[in-house]
C-alpha cells in the first residue's frame, strides 16, 4: 500500500502529489522522478492536514539543499 501526499519543493508554489512506499520522515532523503528526471531531496516538513475534501492530506516540504 502507498501514500500519496503532496509535495512542495524549495518553497516552488506549484505542487505535485507523488506517492510513497512509506511516509518520510524530517531529515530523510527521498529519490523522486519528476518531469523524466530523478532527484534526490531531503525532508524538510511534514504536515497533516485533516478534514479534506478527499479525507485527510499529507503535505510534504522537500529541498534539494544540503541541511
Amino acid at each position: 500500500m502507498s501514500v500519496t501526499c503532496r509535495v512542495s519543493i524549495d518553497d516552488a508554489k506549484d505542487v505535485n502529489e507523488l506517492a510513497f512506499q512509506e511516509l518520510p520522515r524530517v531529515g530523510e532523503s527521498v529519490s523522486v522522478a519528476l518531469e523524466g528526471s530523478k532527484r534526490d531531496l531531503r525532508v524538510v516538513r511534514v504536515v497533516h492536514v485533516p478534514g479534506s475534501e478527499h479525507g485527510a492530506t499529507t503535505m510534504l516540504e522537500l529541498t534539494s539543499k544540503i541541511l
